[in-house]
């Protein structure tokens, strides 16, 4: 098989979704040692040119350098640019792990593999009016990732996806849509993780509305009244305005942070970490903090709930609940029992069957 990876619209700096950047090169990464690909083809760009340094003769990577950081020259890059890159290579397949094809795709005998991690235009096109015109995503945004989400999910080849959840809402707009739960590949850590020895509190932070982040810090707000001495490290952005209610020394803001850095935070600084969300594709950060030994509390939605233990998950609805949850976790933090995930080369020989298989 000769496949194409694009990974040209991707970068860290960039990126409104560390998730899909991280499934992105996590992917690509184990596609290179995957039996039954003889020519792997990856459209790069500058950034993560270093990740792939030194790899095999059979893999070419192809510095594309128009794509990145986004805006009118990232649409262009993905109506024509791309369509243009795949042509001149003609591979077999074109996987494309951002999940946003070409609205038409004229690319011969090449066949088209999507990745699509969520479809998150549904959830904002249900909040009410007075919701909706506060997102950060502004109208021809959203529009144009439900157009070419319903066009992925209707004309690609193959879907692939993190969940059941997932297939369960492309088959409710796409009943035909062929659709591969493959999941989301982790390394297997060296040794089985030890328990967090710190005390504070890990919170991730976005700046979109889906993320909760406000409501997070309010129901947060007087239970850290009553324990002075905890202190929160905020992961990620905080949405606009919120910067006054996070000023005191017990709020330590860290920005975006490399996968490192988080992990040193998570088990010496923080005895539990904490996740809402209104919305997921499938919800990793709660996931890696259980495989780092950091308790996590998370929200109880369906795709998170299909990859935690049912003891980690707290209403969105209930601030009583939650603050219940946060008190009997704090006080006795626990390991869980090791979770059932796969690897990344699992993931990638299972993209390799389902492509195989669609000939």
């Amino acid at each position: 098989m000769r496949l194409l990876v694009s990974l040209s619209d991707q970068s860290f700096k960039a990126t409104k979704s560390v998730g899909i950047f991280n499934v992105s090169l996590g992917l690509a990464r184990a596609l290179i040692h995957t039996p039954g690909i003889e020519e792997l083809h990856i459209l790069g760009n500058d950034e993560c040119a270093e990740t792939f340094a030194g790899v095999p003769s059979h893999v070419k990577l192809h510095r594309m350098h128009t794509p990145v950081p986004g805006g009118w020259k990232r649409l262009l890059w993905d109506q024509f640019g791309l369509v243009k890159a795949i042509r001149a290579i003609r591979p077999d397949w074109a996987l494309l792990p951002k999940g946003f094809p070409p609205y038409c795709f004229p690319c011969d005998n090449t066949r088209l593999a999507c990745y699509v991690h969520d479809i998150i235009w549904e959830h904002y096109e249900q909040l009410p009016p007075e919701q909706r015109q506060h997102t950060p995503f502004p109208p021809f945004e959203l529009r144009y990732f439900r157009t070419l989400g319903l066009r992925a999910l209707a004309k690609a080849d193959l879907i692939l996806t993190s969940s059941q959840f997932n297939r369960e809402r492309f088959a409710a707009h796409i009943p035909a849509a062929r659709t591969e739960v493959i999941g989301i590949g982790f390394d297997t850590p060296a040794a089985p993780p030890t328990l967090s020895q710190g005390s504070d509190l890990l919170l991730y932070a976005s700046p979109y509305p889906h993320k909760l982040t406000a409501q997070a810090i309010r129901w947060l707000t007087p239970w850290l009244a009553e324990h002075p001495h905890t202190r929160v490290h905020l992961i990620g952005t905080l949405p606009d305005n919120m910067a006054p209610a996070v000023s005191s020394a017990q709020w330590i803001r860290h920005g975006r942070i490399h996968r490192d850095e988080l992990t040193r935070i998570m088990t010496t600084e923080c005895r539990l970490s904490i996740y809402f969300s209104a919305y997921e594709g499938y919800g990793m950060p709660p996931i890696e903090s259980l495989m780092a030994g950091l308790p996590c509390l998370a929200s109880d939605i369906p795709p998170i709930r299909e990859n935690i233990p049912a003891d980690c998950l707290f209403p969105n609805s209930d601030h009583a609940a939650f603050l219940a949850k946060l008190d009997e976790t704090y006080a006795r933090p626990q390991l869980t029992a090791p979770l059932q995930l796969k690897t990344w080369d699992e993931i990638a020989a299972q993209t390799v069957r389902a492509m195989q298989k669609n000939k």
